[in-house]
């Protein structure tokens, strides 16, 4: 299965990690190819559902660190900043792609509601043993039908995969039947969620904060006030990483100038652009894609 998976991440679709068809699903992913995105950040245009069946990973969603052991479930949305840190030798995967063009074709947002704050909290959940063994076995099914027949491509197929993960899951919160570092829902949190859902969609186009906190209703001063107190970080901040992330990645990915990088994150000049990327790294574009 890995050297499919390697054919495809070899493909030109996949400098930001998207998917060349509605649904990839591999049950028996190991450890040397999710070492090959320990270099640098990636970009994760796609939304990825993530199993571990045994084995560990150390790795940055977004902004925070994850410690990632055997039984744990990963949910990576699309937008989502992704770098591996350290996998055991032991390591073993089993995950369902879907890519952004299929997310787009659905009703995505709507779809993901019943556990969008929980994920936003915390990507990464503990299953008890029963549910790790039917996500297991559904995403072994998956593989197997994947194999034998090309009609699992069919949009609805892609569909109702989706629709049944996110069902079970939501179940699972609702019931307590998995656990994450979450801490209960306040308004804070709802904010905080609101905000981090609208970054990964507006990063590029807008870096002004007052943006962020019209779209939530809310005072500057009340929306800066709350981020920081509940993230520990700034908006500023947040924005910030975000852009830098994505520059990193397209510098590290592509070929792309930086003058065509500058103009895909909305800067008003290549100049701007560099003058930004080194405050916040110490080294010029040039020099980070060198290093």
């Amino acid at each position: 299965m890995d050297a499919d998976i390697q054919k495809i991440a070899a493909g030109e679709k996949l400098p930001q990690f998207d998917l060349p068809v509605d649904i990839i699903v591999f049950d028996d992913v190991h450890a040397d190819l999710l070492k090959c995105y320990a270099a640098f950040p990636c970009k994760i245009d796609a939304c990825i559902f993530c199993y571990v069946v045994r084995g560990s990973v150390t790795a940055t969603i977004n902004l925070w660190n994850y410690e990632i052991h055997a039984h744990d479930f990963v949910v990576i949305m699309p937008g989502s900043f992704l770098q591996i840190k350290d996998v055991s030798n032991d390591l073993q995967v089993a995950f369902e792609g879907f890519s952004s063009a299929f997310l787009k074709r659905m009703n995505f947002w709507k779809m993901l509601s019943p556990i969008m704050l929980q994920v936003f909290q915390s990507p990464v959940f503990s299953l008890e043993p029963q549910l790790a063994d039917i996500f297991r076995d559904i995403f072994s099914v998956m593989t197997r039908v994947n194999d034998y027949s090309t009609a699992f491509q069919a949009g609805s197929i892609a569909q109702n995969a989706m629709a049944l993960t996110i069902d079970i899951l939501s179940n699972a919160i609702k019931s307590h039947r998995l656990r994450s570092d979450r801490r209960p829902t306040t308004r804070e949190q709802e904010i905080v969620a609101q905000f981090l859902q609208i970054a990964f969609e507006n990063y590029r186009e807008e870096h002004r904060i007052s943006f962020y906190a019209h779209e939530a209703n809310l005072t500057l001063s009340h929306f800066c006030n709350v981020i920081s107190k509940s993230i520990g970080m700034t908006p500023q901040e947040v924005i910030m990483n975000l852009i830098i992330m994505d520059a990193k990645t397209q510098l590290k990915r592509t070929s792309h100038t930086a003058a065509r990088i500058s103009a895909s994150l909305n800067f008003s000049t290549p100049t701007s652009f560099n003058r930004y990327f080194r405050k916040y790294t110490g080294m010029t574009p040039q020099e980070y894609r060198k290093s």
